[in-house]
């Protein structure tokens, strides 16, 4: 009699075990980036009031060291979202992690009408 070959079952078992540490890992990794961000910016949320009254959303986020600036900075206005919305909610910055590391202040803001900023949202204007 023959004995099945268990090799195919045991790479398949080793890939999947493979599969799951590396996905149990992928927060670990996460972790630092918004642990420097948290350590090294000052996260303000605003509501900012409009000429009608109308408040928009807006995250700022401030270098620790502002005195040592002036500071360039980076505004990003969208109709998708700019979350996370917690005060104590940090996201990543910039369009790169070397804009987070070069002393930049980012400013980012939910457009009219959209998730936390209040009035009624227009794709398109007519001028």
């Amino acid at each position: 009699m023959s004995r099945p070959n268990r090799f195919p079952l045991a790479v398949l078992a080793v890939l999947a075990l493979a599969t799951i540490l590396l996905h149990a890992q992928q927060p670990a990794l996460d972790a630092p980036k918004e642990d420097y961000v948290r350590a090294h910016t000052t996260n303000t949320k605003l509501r900012i009031p409009m000429r009608d009254g109308k408040r928009l959303f807006t995250a700022v986020y401030v270098p620790k060291d502002a005195a040592a600036g002036p500071y360039p900075f980076l505004m990003d206005r969208t109709p998708y979202n700019v979350g996370p919305y917690g005060e104590d909610q940090y996201a990543s910055l910039g369009p790169s992690e070397e804009f987070e590391k070069s002393g930049y202040i980012f400013v980012y803001q939910d457009v009219r009408g959209r998730w936390m900023s209040e009035g009624d949202y227009i794709e398109m204007r007519r001028t």
